[in-house]
């Protein structure tokens, strides 16, 4: 029994530490969207000071915005799989398991106990 509760242990304390980098990569990634968000309200307030002093059109405005908008979110697309391919693979190189990988793990040994449990019950009949 000692065994399996270690194993638990180190399951727990594995989704634990699994949790806290997913956190943290989730803080980091709101903390760039929040970033993008700042620049976008800094350029729209500088295309409307060029609006106002008549350095460019409005119509020239609008497309300069939308045009900024269309890469911005092909970039924050691109970045968001570029950053979770990224994550993955530091997981992998710090040898962190998956969730997948607890649970599979989780399911073994919860078969190995019963099959333990069954072959202790064979032998004391």
């Amino acid at each position: 029994m000692a065994k399996k509760e270690t194993h638990e242990q180190a399951a727990a304390t594995a989704k634990k530490e699994f949790g806290r980098v997913t956190g943290t990569f989730r803080k980091v990634v709101l903390a760039s969207v929040g970033a993008v968000g700042i620049a976008q309200d800094e350029l729209n307030a500088l295309i409307k000071r060029m609006v106002d002093r008549g350095e460019i059109t409005e119509k020239d405005a609008r497309k300069l915005v939308n045009d900024v908008q269309k890469e911005v979110n092909k970039r924050r697309k691109g970045g968001q799989t570029k950053a979770e391919k990224e994550m993955e693979g530091m997981m992998e190189k710090l040898n962190v398991p998956s969730k997948a990988d607890i649970e599979d793990l989780t399911a073994q040994v919860t078969a190995l106990s019963n099959r333990i449990e069954e072959l202790k019950a064979e032998m004391s009949k």
